[in-house]
């Protein structure tokens, strides 16, 4: 009796271990739905994805590009340095904070934003080549460095064939603030950063699907800082007209206040005219086609950068020791180094320039092939 007792208890544990085995080989783990989507409070009615954007073409060479200067201000702000050094310029001037019976924005909100959006609805049919949207601000910390912090000699020395070729450029190429890697939704508190990106904890997927419902959250939000950029006409058509209303209609109804609000725009407007979240094209060849200053390749430009982050830091270390009086020695030693540093970098930045008046060579530093006659 034992042994049939044992044999009939090892047949079952053979077949049940058969079963099991069968069962495993043949499970699969239930599909993954990899699309990001809203929780079904937000949904609303579809919207277009981003579309897919083409590259622009150029005009032939010789060929001008109609252009507009666009610019959201206070009553307050003295922007006569604009009409003195563009006197014939086209311009459209949205004083935010005017009497509400001549105001032209529906409401003051959402810093420059409203009037960015509200520019592209009033104009869509009636665009120019190039719109160029900035601040009224001439000299500020936003502006490019390499060109004195100056939106004046940024707008002079702006080529409109790259903003034609590209649709969209940030006016400010260098990378930081704002690239790469930079917001990020729904962090935890202790993640947050309340100085260097106090806006971060109005990041959340909640508002990212105000503005862009059904679409899939992003790893990151990013794109050079501030809300200064030109766009081709053919990019602002890319979208419907509607889109823009859309994003308006937002801006008028969002609890979030006006400072926050023209933050989520900031860091939106790339996605919009580019469709993607994180938008940090190369710097060399921004400052190159889109400014003709040419140092060759993203690499020696970098250099350049790094030459002058040393050059601060010498100054700013014999600051230091001054503050303290001490090391006279070493003082004059640091700011030595530091004016040769500034000397190099002032003497490379000008050959960049010179180098830039070629459009032979801003082709070559951009990987495009150039032919006499060619737009640049």
């Amino acid at each position: 009796m034992f042994l049939v007792g044992l044999f009939i208890a090892i047949v079952l544990v053979v077949t049940l271990s058969r079963r099991n085995s069968d069962s495993a080989s043949s499970w699969q783990p239930p599909p993954r739905n990899t699309e990001a989507r809203p929780p079904p409070y937000l949904e609303k009615e579809p919207v277009p994805t981003p579309p897919h954007f083409e590259a622009g073409s150029t005009k032939p060479n010789g060929e001008s590009y109609s252009q507009n200067l666009v610019m959201a201000k206070l009553r307050k702000e003295d922007i006569s340095w604009l009409y003195s050094s563009f006197p014939d310029a086209n311009t459209t001037i949205y004083i935010v904070d005017d009497d509400p019976e001549k105001l032209q924005i529906p409401k003051n909100k959402g810093r420059e934003s409203m009037v960015y959006l509200t520019y592209m609805i009033e104009n869509y049919d009636q665009l120019p080549d190039i719109s160029i949207f900035f601040h009224p601000h001439q000299f500020a910390w936003h502006n490019s460095d390499l060109q004195g912090q100056n939106i004046l000699t940024m707008l002079e020395m702006l080529n409109p064939a790259h903003v034609a070729r590209v649709g969209y450029m940030p006016l400010r190429c260098q990378h930081d603030p704002g690239c790469p890697n930079w917001l990020h939704l729904d962090l935890p508190d202790d993640q947050l950063d309340p100085f260097l990106r106090k806006e971060e904890k109005h990041f959340t997927s909640k508002v990212w699907w105000e503005l862009h419902p059904g679409q899939p959250l992003p790893k990151s939000i990013s794109e050079p800082c501030c809300s200064q950029f030109a766009l081709s006409k053919e990019r602002i058509r890319s979208n419907p007209v509607s889109e823009y209303q859309r994003y308006r209609d937002w801006l008028l109804n969002t609890e979030l206040d006006d400072e926050i609000s023209g933050r989520w725009m900031e860091y939106s407007w790339q996605y919009l005219f580019t469709g993607h979240s994180e938008f940090c094209p190369s710097q060399n060849i921004c400052f190159c086609d889109g400014y003709g200053i040419c140092f060759g390749s993203d690499w020696e430009f970098q250099y350049w950068l790094d030459k002058r982050e040393i050059m601060r830091c010498r100054l700013e270390e014999a600051g230091r020791l001054e503050e303290q009086k001490s090391w006279p020695e070493k003082q004059f030693s640091l700011r030595k180094e530091a004016a040769a540093v500034e000397a190099w970098l002032e003497e490379t930045k000008q050959k960049a320039v010179e180098r830039g008046r070629d459009p032979k060579n801003r082709a070559l530093d951009c990987g495009r092939e150039w032919h006499e006659g060619d737009g640049f």
